[in-house]
């Protein structure tokens, strides 16, 4: 009796240990901030610039998912601060359809081109215009005066 309740004990517990250490994708871990497993995976040989079947970069799912640590990481690492997905969006872009004023200024400062154009037409500046972001839109500003020049000329 002692060995069947053991048995079935045991069976319960590695059960739920293998549930909850579930291997989960790199996808999932920068969408989780989890930076140590990014980490490894980048030590391991990951390329920063992956991308999943939508053409979003790591950086992208960072900066969508505000995930400020494994976003730094990326960077650090040599993601494409510009890459641009299927839509042409940038990491900048979706920081600015999601207001993330933090996200932003740390792809502003990591050399982020705040005038890259998507496949609509449209730049992080009038995403941040057009969805009245109205910080964001000042930081553009005062990071590159003349962007704005540049926006009027495509419209």
């Amino acid at each position: 009796m002692k060995t069947t309740l053991f048995a079935a004990l045991f069976t319960i517990f590695a059960t739920t240990a293998a549930f909850s250490q579930k291997q989960l994708g790199v996808f999932d871990a920068v969408k989780l901030n989890d930076s140590t497993t990014l980490v490894m995976c980048l030590n391991g040989g990951l390329k920063a610039n992956t991308t999943n079947t939508d053409g979003n970069t790591l950086l992208m799912e960072a900066s969508k998912n505000g995930s400020y640590a494994a976003a730094k990481l990326l960077l650090a690492h040599g993601a494409k601060v510009n890459a641009q997905n299927e839509m042409g969006n940038t990491a900048l872009m979706e920081a600015t359809l999601r207001g993330d004023s933090k996200m932003a200024a740390i792809l502003v400062q990591a050399g982020a081109n705040i005038s890259v154009i998507n496949t609509v037409g449209e730049t992080a500046l009038s995403i941040a215009e057009g969805f009245d972001k109205n910080d964001i839109a000042q930081m553009f500003i005062a990071k590159d005066p003349h962007v704005k020049d540049g926006y009027a000329k495509t419209r």
